[in-house]
């Protein structure tokens, strides 16, 4: 099954995105942000949606990055061509980290459009990214937190029993390969503040 993620902007293409997150479900993608579009709050210009599961923009945004990261495409909806600036800042992030970026309308400014593949249907988009290799970045702890702390506690233990024990040949590769499965895990962002 292919995983998306869908960027556009809230307060303009809210009906288009939620469309989109309809028709994806409905092709067998599993979308990872926003699967529940429809709006619930709002803080200043930020709309949360029923899907995010916390109410902070930059855990929200955080969690979106991550769920890009995840993707094996990000889907761009731009009808008119206008990309915000965090839609922007999304497309960015997407080709920072290799994910391929696709939408039906090539967004207004000349510099996105360098980075967005025009397809003439979300059909396309699923062809070329079935076709690709489907290697991803693995779910972390603000995609599917719950999952990703019960991996991390057997992941603890291990480690804890091994340092509590003897030391035999192979032990500290061990855990070393514990630690990356770890850290790989929760997936965690860079956070500065």
């Amino acid at each position: 099954m292919l995983n998306a993620t869908v960027s556009g902007s809230f307060h303009r293409h809210m009906d288009a995105i939620t469309a989109a997150v309809h028709e994806l479900a409905a092709l067998n993608v599993r979308v990872l942000s926003p699967a529940d579009p429809r709006i619930v709050a709002q803080q200043g210009e930020f709309l949360f949606v029923a899907s995010d599961p916390v109410r902070s923009v930059r855990l929200v945004q955080d969690r979106h990055l991550e769920c890009i990261k995840a993707a094996n495409f990000l889907w761009l909806v731009c009808p008119d061509g206008y990309v915000g600036q965090s839609a922007s800042m999304e497309i960015g992030y997407a080709a920072a980290v290799g994910v391929p970026i696709f939408a039906t309308r090539a967004p207004a400014d000349l510099t996105l459009r360098q980075y967005v593949k025009i397809v003439p249907s979300l059909d396309e988009a699923l062809a070329t990214s079935k076709a690709a290799p489907q290697f991803r970045h693995q779910r972390g702890l603000l995609i599917d937190p719950r999952a990703s702390v019960e991996q991390a506690h057997n992941i603890l233990d291990r480690v804890g029993v091994a340092l509590t024990r003897p030391t035999h040949f192979g032990q500290p590769a061990r855990i070393y390969l514990d630690l990356r499965d770890l850290r790989a895990t929760l997936a965690l962002p860079a956070y500065t503040q």
